[in-house]
């Protein structure tokens, strides 16, 4: 049985007050349960406190500091002793209601409140109700109550979060890298879902090839990649998978410059990259005005020429796989390894960001092609699928969103083609707020800034609006955890990427580069 912390003295609707007892600690964010009859069980948490006492009163305190000199000293300590002696004093809880079990351990939101004078204790491990619920099939820590960390799982029921769409933010240094591994760590052994993480720093491979199954369940695609890695196949793209939303998302144009790529996509189709490249400036501006009695700009031209390039150049684009030794394209066999269940890690380390946010928005659009077409039966034979976008303001910000690219689309119409997106970021106040209004699950790690904090409090699901004092003061690797399936926002420790591996697998020898690390005494 856990530890008896006190009893409840008042309630009203969700809010309670309960008297700590002596010699007991109760700290914010503690998950409580307040003891009904009939083995009703109530689940609290503590978000404030306070002290009373005989003398909280005006007469009280004026007598009291009677007692002291014109220095603010006590004269009399002996003196004062005999008045503050005895119990007292006491300290208030301050709880909101989370959910409530009837006997028979059923769950339900609040509905109603305990009697006067209730027992107030811990959280135990028989709470099954509560526990069940919190689980999931993708593990990712330890509920946290207070500052004890509990050893009782928490985690995502992966088919309800992911196509709903999921947001981690935090600010450097709060633990977001150590969160995605984690979860890409369940994904691998789950086996049920594919993931395509956009890895802008190249940081997910070293730790992720410590997974025992990472030969069979994890792909690395480097546009450039180093002979010495396994799992790692080369980057490439042909023409004819290049359409001009993908250059249009990655530079800024004028509208003569728009106008004049949808021209040439226009005029040439699937092969209008290969034409600009091929051709000079003047060559194109004749060819379209001859197509469409529109005549452009040499710089208007010059401009996409360059751009189409430097693209050229970064993706390894060519006219056919085979002249670069591929079986097939990179992106063919990309959509195979997501709906097979793998996880797909893009490094971007040696691409530019105008690269970088081309290949992204390709990759990211052939998916979404992909699973639209289809058929239902298709479709449930697949694996649904997560796309982690990190620094996601760049696609998702208030002015990028609103230009309807297909980051937009994924967050309005992925969820019925069973594709998520998971939207990584220091600084959620700078997305759009159509976005954030459709994740539906957010991992809330450290914010030093108050208006992120706001902005995360006015378009979360659930009311954390209790729990400020908690987010003010997380730790690394501490986070809140809000889904549309818990029935209250959870406090989580998240677990170290190695400890995990440790924990489930023991000694590890890592694939990539050979050393190991052993199972410790005790986690």
């Amino acid at each position: 049985m856990s530890e008896y912390k006190g009893r409840l003295t008042y309630a009203k609707g969700t809010y309670m007050e309960f008297v700590v007892a002596p010699n007991q600690d109760v700290d914010f964010g503690d998950i409580l349960v307040v003891e009904g009859k009939n083995n009703d069980r109530f689940y609290i948490r503590a978000y404030d406190f306070k002290i009373k006492s005989r003398w909280s009163g005006m007469n009280g305190v004026s007598y009291l500091m009677s007692k002291l000199d014109e220095n603010g000293q006590v004269a009399n300590q002996e003196e004062l002793d005999f008045y503050l002696g005895g119990n007292h004093t006491v300290k208030i809880g301050i709880a909101e209601q989370l959910c409530y079990a009837d006997g028979q351990g059923q769950l339900f939101n609040p509905k109603t409140c305990p009697d006067f004078f209730c027992e107030v204790r811990g959280l135990a491990p028989d709470d099954t109700a509560l526990l069940d619920e919190m689980k999931g099939d993708l593990e990712i820590g330890y509920l946290k109550s207070g500052r004890e960390v509990l050893k009782l799982p928490v985690g995502l029921y992966g088919s309800k979060a992911i196509t709903e769409h999921i947001g981690i933010f935090g600010t450097t240094g709060s633990g977001k890298s150590n969160l995605v591994k984690v979860l890409s760590s369940s994904i691998i052994d789950s086996e049920n879902y594919g993931l395509l993480i956009f890895d802008v720093h190249n940081e997910y491979y070293r730790d992720l090839a410590l997974h025992p199954h990472v030969n069979e369940r994890l792909v690395v695609y480097n546009t450039k990649p180093e002979k010495e890695r396994d799992n790692v196949r080369k980057l490439a793209l042909n023409y004819n998978e290049v359409d001009p939303e993908d250059i249009t998302a990655c530079a800024t144009f004028s509208e003569p410059q728009l106008d004049a790529i949808y021209k040439l996509s226009s005029v040439w189709q699937e092969q209008w990259m290969d034409y600009v490249l091929k051709y000079d400036a003047s060559d194109i501006i004749d060819e379209i005005a001859g197509c469409t009695g529109q005549k452009f700009q040499s710089r208007t031209i010059s401009k996409i020429k360059s751009i189409c390039w430097n693209l050229e150049q970064e993706l390894n684009i060519c006219a056919e796989p085979d002249s670069l030794n591929l079986a097939c394209s990179a992106v063919e066999q990309m959509m195979s390894d997501l709906e097979q269940g793998k996880v797909v890690l893009v490094e971007l380390k040696n691409i530019s960001p105008v690269g970088e946010q081309a290949l992204s928005t390709l990759l990211s659009k052939k998916l979404l092609l992909h699973y639209a077409s289809k058929t239902e039966v298709e479709r449930a034979a697949a694996k649904p699928v997560l796309i982690v976008l990190e620094e996601a303001h760049r696609f998702l910000g208030k002015k990028e969103q609103s230009s309807q690219n297909v980051f937009a689309r994924l967050v309005s119409e992925a969820r019925k083609f069973n594709i998520g997106l998971c939207v990584v970021d220091q600084q959620p106040r700078l997305l759009a707020d159509k976005v954030l209004s459709q994740l539906n699950t957010l991992f809330i790690l450290g914010l030093a800034s108050k208006a992120d904090r706001g902005k995360l409090e006015a378009m979360c699901r659930k009311d954390i609006l209790q729990q400020r004092n908690e987010i003010k003061n997380l730790d690394c690797g501490e986070m809140i955890v809000a889904t549309n399936y818990m029935r209250f926002a959870a406090p989580v420790k998240v677990h170290r990427f190695d400890e995990y591996l440790r924990r489930n697998y023991g000694e590890i020898n890592s694939p990539a580069n050979g050393t190991a690390f052993a199972q410790p005494a005790a986690i």
